[in-house]
């Protein structure tokens, strides 16, 4: 085939390929893992069907296309969430909330346990997918820190305490999820501002 014919076919593969890579990328944040099968992204990436496995030959490749572009989402979206609040100081509960949505961006809801922080832990622990996770972290924890600035905490964002904030986070709504709390965000902000004014001296 001509390179001149070759062209058009190796753009639309290339287009298919980037929409089927948008499309897993937000059935994963949206949706969780097991919405992330060639069936469910076709659909979404309006591809068809029967060529789905023509783009990602298993369903691991495609998860980990999925896990890719939805931590280049999260990244994106933290540092966005941290640009758009306002410079004041605000109360550790407030903040608390506030670094919870930078770091759970693009959106922050009831089931970011299962849906979201549970997904993100098996992939840090898995050895392929484990790069792309590391990749994010600082682009993530540069969010938090310019969030905590913004709400007149940059003190706890240049303490050596600082890491163990991001840690509680995680793990505050973890624990809050394992103890079949209702509200695990309100527990995780509650424990998160404890440490907060810990940290700061309050």
């Amino acid at each position: 085939m001509p390179a001149a014919s070759r062209r058009p076919v190796q753009e639309r593969s290339a287009q298919r390929t980037r929409a089927m890579t948008d499309a897993a990328a937000r059935l994963l944040i949206e949706e969780g893992p097991d919405a992330v099968t060639h069936r469910r992204v076709a659909a979404a990436a309006g591809v068809p069907p029967g060529s789905a496995g023509y783009y990602f030959a298993t369903r691991q490749e495609l998860y980990a296309a999925a896990v890719a572009a939805a931590e280049e989402v999260r990244t994106a979206a933290a540092a966005a969430r941290a640009r758009s609040i306002g410079r004041r100081r605000r109360s550790a509960p407030r903040t608390a909330q506030l670094l919870l949505e930078v770091l759970y961006a693009p959106v922050l809801d009831p089931a970011v346990v299962s849906r979201r922080l549970q997904p993100m832990l098996a992939a840090t622990a898995d050895p392929e997918l484990r790069p792309i996770m590391a990749a994010s972290r600082p682009a993530l924890l540069d969010a938090l820190r310019d969030a905590l600035d913004r709400c007149g905490w940059g003190v706890v964002a240049r303490s050596p305490d600082f890491d163990l904030v991001v840690r509680l986070l995680d793990a505050a709504l973890l624990y809050g999820a394992a103890v079949g709390d209702e509200d695990p965000i309100a527990d995780a902000v509650t424990d998160v501002a404890r440490l907060l004014e810990l940290v700061r001296g309050d």
